[in-house]
């Protein structure tokens, strides 16, 4: 029996998908929000009135597990890896009540200065045979493929035993081969993440936007035999942003009678003997609920729940995001997502959201990503950051000079991204284990949900899957 009102903390997309849900079911939501936003990741920002997703923020509606028809939801399970590829389905639905979505032409990938179909992120095998090192990548790969399958094989990934602690290096040398993994794969790792794949788990490799292979299939499709397997398909709200869909969850929340919005961080969260939970908000205000969600990290809950001492130290990766504006009849490509492989270039991505928008506009609005730890010391302010992705915008043949940039703004993100590291996977099951032993029963959701299950699909299946289990309960 429901004591109290549902309370939800935090802003992440999953907390603000289960919001909703349980409104419109008429149960009583509290939401706690003390952070400048909604959606954390998928949101949008709003530079000099111009609105832009945070980077490369595509849909994904289709995966190779996905499941025909509605998976159950209540299967879901975040420390599966990838595990919402089966409700891609679920996903699709529950986006269509909000936005109208198009499938985006397939990014591309420049590699030695040649510009191919994206390999790294949209699986486009197609254009492997076009790579200058193909002839060597295939002979790599018929010496390696011997009929009996390493425990380094992809198909292992989700298995428990080698996947476990395997890094990413050893398993894209044994998969993909010496040239393949050193011409796209290591430095394309290091310009995300400025680490190397030896210090990235193998199961998480996809962090770093980057694929792990079945070597049978990467022979295939250079021996004019290709498996059946398509490019990821992408897709971007027509005519908007994908963040868009966190401000129209806001308003629903905000419009309805059933949720109440509270802009602080809680104080302080205790359990009390009789099962519910005591939220205190400031010394004469508590909320008292036996159903709580914790949205934000599992390191802020430890805070509030008074454990600061088990917080850990993450090794994290940094961020620089310059968002852009060109003259569409200065545009010399035209692109939706444009991966940079080759390291002489600082960028290694750019997202043109006017493109992926499908709009016609005088203007085109472009997000170029960098990893400032990456790129040479001696670049810091968000000046200098917006000169250097106009001079590699002309250097890369998108532009005609720098000067037909526009730099709108700037924003550097200092260890934004959790690096996939076996270290911080530890640090990530120590804290939830402690959280949980502390508040049992607390559900934990969006960036504390797992390690790397906060993906937008991720959260939208964690969303759904709350609301329809404490709408049963």
């Amino acid at each position: 029996m429901r004591s109290g009102p549902v309370v939800l903390v935090g802003n992440s997309l999953s907390l603000m998908v289960a919001g909703t849900q349980l409104a419109r079911s008429g149960t009583h939501v509290v939401v706690l929000n003390g952070a400048k936003n909604w959606g954390g990741h998928f949101s949008t920002v709003t530079c000099k009135g111009v609105p832009f997703d945070l980077g490369m923020v595509l849909q994904e509606f289709t995966a190779y597990n996905a499941a025909d028809g509605h998976a159950d939801l209540h299967s879901y399970d975040p420390a599966v890896r990838n595990d919402a590829g089966r409700f891609c389905r679920v996903v699709h639905d529950f986006v269509a009540g909000y936005q109208e979505t198009r499938e985006i032409e397939t990014p591309v990938m420049q590699v030695n200065g040649r510009i191919h179909d994206d390999i790294l992120i949209a699986n486009a095998l197609t254009a492997l045979p076009e790579l200058d090192m193909a002839t060597q990548i295939r002979t790599e790969l018929e010496a390696g493929i011997n009929g009996a399958r390493s425990s380094s094989h992809p198909s292992f990934k989700q298995r428990a035993g080698t996947f476990d602690s395997l890094d990413y290096e050893t398993a894209s040398l044994a998969n993909h081969g010496t040239t393949f993994h050193t011409h796209l794969i290591e430095p394309f790792c290091r310009k995300v993440l400025n680490v190397a794949t030896s210090d990235v788990l193998a199961r998480y490799h996809r962090v770093a936007w980057l694929p792990l292979f079945y070597p049978e299939t990467l022979l295939s499709y250079l021996t004019g035999m290709p498996q059946r397997l398509p490019p990821t398909t992408f897709s971007y709200p027509v005519g908007g942003h994908v963040g868009d869909l966190s401000a129209k969850l806001r308003q629903e929340m905000e419009q309805s009678s059933h949720v109440t919005i509270i802009r602080e961080r809680p104080a302080s969260i205790t359990t009390c003997v009789d099962g519910r939970f005591k939220v205190r908000i400031a010394e004469d205000e508590t909320l008292w609920t036996n159903q709580l969600a914790w949205g934000n990290s599992v390191g802020e809950l430890l805070h509030v729940l008074g454990h600061a001492d088990r917080a850990a130290e993450y090794a994290k990766s940094s961020i620089v995001l310059v968002f852009l504006q060109v003259a569409a009849e200065s545009m010399l490509r035209n692109f939706t997502v444009f991966s940079v492989v080759d390291p002489e270039f600082g960028i290694y991505r750019i997202t043109n959201q006017t493109t992926c928008a499908g709009v016609a506009s005088a203007h085109e609005h472009l997000v170029a990503e960098l990893n400032p730890d990456h790129v040479a010391a001696g670049t810091g302010s968000l000046e200098d950051w917006g000169r250097r992705v106009a001079e590699e915008l002309a250097g890369l043949g998108i532009v005609p000079s720098p000067d037909r940039v526009e730099i709108i703004d700037a924003r550097q993100m200092s260890n934004a991204l959790m690096l996939p590291c076996e270290l911080n996977r530890h640090y990530h099951a120590a804290e939830t284990d402690c959280a949980l032993a502390a508040a049992p029963g607390i559900e934990l959701s969006g960036p504390a949900s797992g390690f790397f299950s906060s993906s937008y699909n991720d959260q939208i299946v964690q969303g759904l899957k709350l609301a329809r289990q404490w709408v049963s309960s």
